[in-house]
């Protein structure tokens, strides 16, 4: 995962979408230049947006280089709650960095040197506090230097690239496990990029996720290289350079803050910082634009294809429709629009991650290429598919909507899903058992508000009991011709309710609230001889004589296809149960079919 993230990172930068490794952007802008000249400067107010140096200071004293707050810059002690007491000793460590950089041997370019003599001096002799405008600077208000004459005329001294390579090495000295202490500094080298350098011990740029805590792999003492004794794993953590660990910890953050690439599979609002949150980031590596059908689209900009909608939709979007749309997509020709290039060429990318107290838990990483995502990918939606309650379209529901209807947190559930979906695996075990289960729940059955539920519950079973399955295709709405004994008593289960609605409406000209569905749907999914013998007597006198010919001559129907399959089972088991939740279903989203939305029938679930 970190090697993935560094050589996104090393695209975005490429591409001006990332600042460059140990720059970053703050909230608050620049608020002040000071201009420079050889013999006098001059304060101007701004509000400038740049990416500056960034070392992850938080109460400590550390100083920027060449850019950096009035506190440390000028010396500013004024604040506006009071006096910043250590204003002093921020400036002293500002010039001292300045010097130490003036006398780094990486320091050739003489324009770059004379601006930086310039600035000394400047500094030394008060030359900005002469300013009229120095009485409004805050201690806290972010200050850039502009050199006014020479090479570097109207340039921002700390984006000068000789600046920002000092600066890389001077955050490598202070990320390494031992700091300023040169005999503590573990060297190495880096596993991602394989060069030797001092290794980090914590990223100073935290990632974002629930909170914001850095980013880094802790192993057990006897698997911590470079560094021995007692509670090793404290003082070095994944074998990375400065530059590596950074420049993951900015890439992962450009996915974070991006609703295209970033889906939330749980979600704990009252526990933010908590291992049952599941968050997704995922990505694709595109070295050219595809040819997707007719249409020739740029994966770099994932609005061209949602991979996300498979994970869960994004606020604002109906989940339903995303799935679809990627589904449609997935199921036309793809290729390369560059000729030397295969789909094999393209990657595609997947970490699912929990907040866990101040760090990051990985807890599944996907890498796959476009050949296998298209073709593991459209055969999971497939399975997925399935009928509305209304009895609208059948569509592919999301694994977050799959998870978020099981209320389940087991990471073992979701791992099992996600490689379902991109690696091809069988579904998980427990997936359709969990669904079978909660699909009996009498408000589930019932409650209009939980039809989105019983949908993804019929899609979690029909998921789990006929993916790569011959039959898969034809379980996604009502199969007629599936001579299935407990997929039959649940059609006929439905059957029977619909009379009980239709009796009622003819009698009292409304629908009821509760049908025999309530009190029937769990003894019939398991017991069905011994249920259905009653609920047809039931039906035969009290609701059959008022509905009509066309729901007598299905009740008919049905009852001559269980005949000719062995009649009513005794009992039903796991399977069976499933089976029977998908014929009940589908049967009764057929009658919303030809139902329709009809106000004067009212809308029971």
């Amino acid at each position: 995962m970190f090697k993935a993230l560094v050589e996104l990172g090393h695209d975005l930068e490429d591409k001006g979408e990332l600042p460059s490794p140990g720059y970053y952007y703050y909230r608050e802008p620049i608020k002040w230049v000071v201009h420079l000249w050889e013999d006098r400067v001059y304060l101007e107010a701004a509000l400038l947006e740049y990416s500056r140096p960034f070392s992850g200071r938080t109460s400590d004293v550390q100083a920027h280089l060449l850019t950096d707050e009035a506190g440390y810059a000028l010396g500013v002690s004024k604040d506006k709650s009071g006096t910043d007491k250590r204003a002093e000793k921020k400036h002293k460590t500002f010039c001292e960095l300045l010097r130490e950089f003036q006398k780094w041997e990486g320091l050739k370019n003489p324009a770059l040197r004379e601006a930086t003599v310039w600035l000394d001096v400047a500094l030394k002799e008060g030359r900005v506090r002469q300013d009229p405008r120095f009485g409004d600077v805050l201690s806290k208000d972010w200050v850039s230097f502009v050199p006014e004459a020479g090479p570097l005329f109207g340039h921002h001294l700390f984006e000068h690239a000789e600046a920002k390579h000092f600066w890389m090495v001077e955050l490598q000295k202070r990320s390494s496990p031992g700091g300023k202490k040169e005999n503590r500094r573990v060297q190495g080298e880096c596993a991602v990029c394989g060069r030797k350098s001092l290794l980090v011990g914590k990223i100073p740029l935290g990632v974002k996720l629930a909170g914001n805590t850095p980013l880094h792999s802790v192993n057990a003492d006897a698997f911590a290289s470079f560094v021995s004794g007692a509670s090793a794993f404290k003082k070095t953590h994944l074998g990375l350079c400065f530059e590596c660990g950074d420049t993951a910890s900015r890439a992962f953050n450009y996915l974070s803050n991006s609703e295209q690439h970033r889906r939330s599979l749980i979600y704990d609002r009252e526990k933010r910082d908590s291992l049952t949150n599941q968050i997704a980031l995922f990505w694709v590596k595109a070295l050219a634009p595809i040819q997707v059908g007719e249409s020739i689209l740029d994966l770099n900009n994932l609005g061209s294809i949602d991979f996300g909608a498979a994970l869960a939709s994004t606020s604002g979007k109906p989940a339903l429709a995303t799935t679809s749309q990627l589904l449609d997509m997935l199921k036309l020709p793809w290729s390369s629009a560059d000729s030397s290039l295969s789909l094999d060429d393209y990657g595609f990318y997947l970490g699912i991650l929990s907040p866990n107290v101040g760090r990051v838990a990985l807890r599944e990483w996907v890498a796959v290429s476009l050949t296998v995502l298209k073709k593991n990918l459209a055969r999971f939606l497939e399975a997925s598919c399935i009928v509305s309650p209304r009895g609208l379209t059948p569509q592919p529901l999301s694994i977050g909507t799959l998870l978020q209807a099981l209320e389940s947190r087991s990471p073992n559930l979701s791992k099992g899903l996600l490689r379902t979906a991109y690696l091809g695996y069988d579904p998980p075990q427990g997936l359709w058992v969990a669904a079978v289960n909660r699909f009996r729940i009498p408000n589930i059955l019932q409650d209009p508000r939980e039809a989105w539920r019983l949908q993804a519950l019929a899609a979690a079973i029909k998921l789990g009991r006929y993916y790569k399955g011959k039959e898969v295709d034809n379980m996604a709405e009502l199969n007629p011709e599936y001579q299935n004994p407990a997929y039959l008593c649940g059609r006929l289960l439905a059957v029977l309710e619909e009379a009980q609605q239709v009796a009622s409406f003819f009698k009292n000209k409304k629908r009821l609230d509760k049908t025999i569905v309530n009190s029937s749907y769990g003894g019939a999914s398991t017991s069905p001889k011994a249920t259905f013998g009653r609920l047809m007597n039931v039906a035969s006198s009290a609701h059959l004589p008022d509905v009509g010919k066309a729901l007598n001559e299905l009740i008919e129907e049905v009852m001559s296809s269980l005949c000719e399959v062995g009649g009513f089972p005794r009992t039903l088991s796991l399977e069976g149960q499933a089976d029977f939740a998908l014929g009940f279903y589908h049967q009764r989203a057929a009658f919303r079919t030809k139902r329709g939305n009809k106000k004067n029938e009212g809308g029971n679930q």
